[in-house]
């Protein structure tokens, strides 16, 4: 009895903590309902449903700008036009159910952000699969979506000022350069390692975030994040191994700390007028350096001219700066590797197509009503990986027979239409409260759902009809999602690994090319950014997937981020010209011999000879050319259980 008693209080607490955390999507959607419930009437409150998938995402990330809810404004106008033309008939609506979920999936997803496209897509198909029927309808629906946009911008501004410190908004360059001013402090004290390496996971995370999606445009504010994130992955040059902490001395202690302490003064002072004695001081710190060549002296003065060249940007006029231009040549490359047919994005914006096409075809065929069930479960069961469908395909009919009966028993219960809209609120504040994908989930949105339909239908057809359409849909994603371009885990785990390569020979390119012309950083950043994000992806799922390879493969994964922090740090020294130019040829050479043993399948037959032919005037860039190198032969031990 006692067991049961402390089950039973732990379940509350779960309870208590779930329903805090869902609460302000709650409000926000019982409060849209009835918004529009009172001014528009029952039918267009399915608009409140597709406007919370916003708020839900959106509201604890801080007070976004006017421009993104216009934006958004403008992307709800079309998302409905299209739904609507494509209601016409047939073709149209087929051929929009293939083009809408395909370019929001190419567009608003990534790899390490899968499901990005979910709040459009599903307001397209909240959308599509009830189109306005008249003229006035879709007047109706547009403006009920306009007011709760507005309404969801005054509900967030409001939540974000009642709750300064609970929203997740992305660190501003200045927070971050602080974060980086303490970790350079810790450094200096070896002892203190393990809170180094915890600070600047989280902070590379919080960066690599704001970096996962789609685009081109570049402004100030995007050339500093580019910036911020060479910096970061200059900083994982000391985080990659401790080798450096045998040349960690009084002087290079010294050193350290008047670096931390110039970060802290441009933290505070970086685009203001005040910058240009930091500047100053920059400069101050690369004249007086005293500490002999070698990695702390390599890391510090990369450091301070990356902040130099960050305050030069800030220090640009902000008028010209912040109008978007287009990054044609990081278009180029993202198209490219978007389009090929390995890549994430392709495969499930394809799959994504071939569902919604498919289960729209059979909905519209179908002569009953509430068929738009089908594809709107289909949507719901398809997710970015193989595995994941499986068991949503799994959990979900089990949620919704449970649903069915819990619908069956209580629906006779409600005494009149407040009685039934006050239960399905609360089945869907329920849902809101549930972690989706599990088998309880269903449970709520079945009810909610099963309780709108029956105040036009018998309540027992419905419940029919939702079990005979979720079997249709789970038949249709079955099918594409055994058959059509699978994305399993494991092939995104080794294509992950080969993009690792891919990344290294694009870097030397780069290289190659910076050691003849100016070289643009956004492309690097973006590869560096890429590097990290399916660097995490690797080891996420090594560490998930354990097999008697696993050390082995963690083992040449962190040989890899070596690598890549060596080769961040040769490209830093051929921007500031560290490279004479009667050594130019030697290097080019020395590159083209790498990519041949590197990529795409390690070799390493030239490694040893090539350390023998570097003889460079600069000692610092054959001391991390040497390093690459040797580093190279210790991952060529691990070439067996590499999955090329």
């Amino acid at each position: 009895m006692e067991g049961i008693r402390e089950r039973i209080a732990e379940w509350l607490r779960r309870f208590e903590a779930s329903f805090r955390r869902a609460f302000p999507v709650i409000f926000f959607f019982v409060s849209s309902y009835f918004i529009i419930l009172l001014v528009f009437g029952l039918h267009y409150t399915i608009t409140a449903s597709a406007v919370t998938v916003f708020f839900s995402s959106r509201y604890r990330r801080g007070n976004a700008s006017l421009f993104s809810y216009l934006m958004l404004i403008i992307h709800e106008t079309l998302i409905i036009t299209l739904a609507a033309i494509g209601a016409w008939n047939i073709w149209l609506g087929t051929a929009f159910n293939i083009l809408v979920p395909f370019i929001l999936v190419f567009t608003q997803s990534t790899q390490f952000n899968p499901r990005g496209y979910f709040s459009y897509a599903l307001l397209y198909v909240f959308l599509s699969l009830i189109p306005p029927l008249t003229p006035a309808d879709f007047a109706i629906e547009l403006i009920s979506l306009w007011i709760l946009t507005v309404y969801m911008a005054v509900v967030i501004r409001f939540w974000n000022r009642l709750h300064q410190n609970a929203g997740t908004a992305h660190k501003s360059i200045q927070a971050q350069l602080s974060e980086v001013s303490d970790l350079v402090l810790l450094l200096a004290y070896p002892e203190r390692r393990a809170e180094l390496e915890s600070r600047f996971v989280e902070l590379v995370r919080e960066q690599t975030a704001s970096r996962q999606s789609f685009s081109a445009l570049s402004t100030r504010e995007t050339q500093l994040n580019d910036m911020m994130s060479t910096l970061l992955q200059r900083f994982s040059y000391m985080v990659a191994d401790y080798d450096w902490q045998s040349e960690l001395d009084s002087g290079a202690v010294v050193e350290l700390r008047r670096l931390s302490a110039f970060l802290a003064e441009t933290a505070k002072h970086i685009g203001t007028p005040a910058q240009s004695e930091q500047m100053e001081m920059a400069q101050n710190l690369l004249d007086t350096m005293r500490i002999p060549e070698g990695r702390i002296r390599i890391f510090s003065r990369s450091i301070i001219h990356m902040i130099d060249f960050m305050m030069h940007t800030a220090d640009k006029d902000e008028e010209s700066n912040s109008r978007g231009r287009i990054n044609w040549r990081s278009l180029r490359h993202e198209l490219a590797v978007r389009f090929s047919t390995e890549s994430f994005e392709m495969r499930h914006a394809i799959r994504l197509a071939a569902v919604m096409a498919i289960s729209g075809i059979v909905s519209y065929l179908i002569p009953l009503s509430h068929s738009y069930w089908i594809p709107f479960n289909a949507f719901l069961l398809l997710q970015p990986s193989t595995e994941d469908s499986s068991y949503r395909m799994k959990t979900r009919p089990v949620g919704t027979l449970i649903g069915c009966i819990l619908q069956f028993f209580m629906y006779p219960l409600l005494p009149g239409l407040w009685a039934q809209i006050a239960f399905s609120l609360v089945m869907i504040s329920f849902m809101y409260c549930s972690v989706p994908g599990t088998w309880y989930h269903p449970i709520f949105s079945t009810c909610y759902a099963l309780t709108m339909a029956s105040m036009t239908m018998a309540g027992t057809t419905a419940i029919a009809l939702r079990l005979i359409f979720l079997a249709v849909a789970v038949a249709i994603v079955f099918v594409v999602n055994r058959f059509f371009l699978p994305i399993r885990k494991s092939s995104q785990f080794r294509y992950s690994v080969k993009a690792l390569f891919r990344l290294h020979n694009r870097y030397w390119n780069i290289i190659r090319r910076g050691l003849v012309a100016e070289t643009d950083l956004s492309l690097s950043t973006d590869i560096l950014s890429d590097f990290h994000m399916y660097y995490e992806d690797c080891i996420s799922y090594i560490k998930q997937n354990p097999d008697p390879s696993s050390e082995e493969l963690e083992a040449a994964m962190i040989i890899l981020w070596h690598m890549f922090s060596e080769l961040e740090q040769i490209h830093y020294l051929v921007r500031i010209k560290s490279i004479q130019s009667s050594e130019t040829d030697q290097i080019i050479s020395l590159i083209t011999a790498i990519q041949k043993d590197l990529y795409p399948i390690i070799r390493g037959e030239d490694f040893p000879e090539l350390l023998d032919k570097i003889h460079l005037q600069r000692s610092d860039i054959a001391y991390v050319l040497k390093g690459y190198l040797r580093n190279a032969e210790r991952l060529l031990e691990y070439k067996a259980v590499i999955p090329f």
